[in-house]
């Protein structure tokens, strides 16, 4: 191993010291924001899916024998289940869009000890996948909740 000299150590320090804010800045908001968005989509898909279930039979009776709107219902539930299983997927690939931001990060640390330039990660091709997740579940919410809404009004009279 190496020696290297004060200046060196100090050079490098600063380079880490330099990345490690960004770092912790970039998990922090990234998870916190996957997070709420995540919570706030399974909550909805499960309450409404859950909702519905267990009222369903207390609000409209037989609701499956009629033909014309049970299909509301079970696109509801499709469209709720498909936001469910989607928000799970996108969890597994935010994990692995944060493994590669801090993969570059730590890449450009060593690069900065190297004295070579650093390489700036593409976030638009890191983050396109999971902002695609984010839409389809968004559209798989609002139609199941859609679809619903509109199965339940037609059963009631105002």
């Amino acid at each position: 191993m190496t020696e290297i000299t004060e200046a060196e150590y100090q050079r490098r320090k600063a380079i880490y010291d330099g990345f490690m804010p960004a770092w912790d800045e970039q998990r922090k908001i990234q998870l916190a924001a996957e997070e709420r968005f995540n919570k706030c989509v399974f909550a909805i898909a499960a309450g409404s899916f859950g909702v519905s279930f267990a009222f369903i039979s207390q609000l409209v009776p037989n609701p499956l024998e009629r033909e014309g709107q049970s299909i509301f219902l079970v696109i509801a539930w499709l469209f709720m289940g498909f936001a469910i299983i989607l928000n799970i997927i996108d969890s597994r690939i935010t994990f692995k869009i944060q493994d590669k931001l801090l993969d570059n990060i730590e890449l450009n640390i060593q690069k900065g000890y190297d004295g070579k330039p650093y390489v700036d990660a593409s976030k638009k091709g890191i983050e396109l996948p999971t902002r695609i997740f984010k839409w389809v579940m968004l559209g798989c919410v609002s139609i199941g909740i859609i679809s619903l809404l509109y199965f339940v009004f037609s059963f009631i009279k105002l």
